[in-house]
């Protein structure tokens, strides 16, 4: 496993696509975001404008979902903004197109996408790139990526993540003595408008 500084951070995962409204798995294969998912992150903007400590950069995939995600949530701030194609999602290769559920099935039985990456290979790639981010002296920064990065992190300390949803918005804190060593929260607002935020839970595998 790549070593990973033990900083602070801030995740997100991109809007809704056109494959997620399908229901369909995309993995590395190119699938612009919906109107509801700029909608979505056009919504988490005011959330993420809210952030404190603010992030002092954004580093996104070589994916456009991930990428025109990290635009609009950027439009007020301007931060400098970095690709990183490490964090891309997992490659299915001959898999892309099937339904979600089939691959995860497939994947489960601990088969290999034709053309594409293992489990294990996908994870060790991901968490190359997460940190290649993490060591960039810019902290905190903003990391758009994709929901396999998520849980490959977290299948990197034998924990898993609860459903990681397009568009929300999560903290890493740092946290000694447990097997994830960070706190994970959702940020969000309330219907009166005032930023709020929830504890996620992390689960020993």
């Amino acid at each position: 496993m790549s070593a990973l500084p033990a900083k602070a951070f801030y995740m997100i995962r991109h809007g809704e696509t056109v494959a997620n409204a399908s229901g369909v798995a995309a993995g590395s294969v190119d699938t612009p975001l919906t109107d509801k998912g700029r909608r979505q992150a056009a919504g988490v903007r005011a959330c993420f404008e809210d952030l404190c400590p603010q992030p002092r950069l954004i580093v996104h995939s070589n994916l456009s979902r991930a990428r025109d995600t990290a635009l609009i949530l950027n439009e007020g701030s301007r931060l400098p903004m970095q690709e990183n194609a490490l964090i891309a999602e997992h490659c299915f290769g001959a898999w892309a197109g099937l339904s979600w559920e089939g691959i995860q099935e497939l994947l489960d039985q601990g088969q290999t996408p034709p053309e594409g990456e293992s489990r294990k290979m996908f994870g060790a790639r991901a968490l190359r790139g997460l940190a290649q981010a993490l060591s960039l002296p810019e902290e905190p920064l903003l990391i758009v990526t994709h929901g396999g990065v998520f849980h490959a992190l977290a299948e990197a300390f034998n924990c898993t993540l609860t459903d990681v949803k397009n568009c929300h918005l999560y903290a890493f804190l740092p946290c000694e003595g447990q097997a994830f060593p960070w706190e994970v929260w959702h940020h969000d607002r309330a219907e009166d408008g005032h930023p709020v935020k929830e504890r996620v839970e992390v689960s020993s595998l």
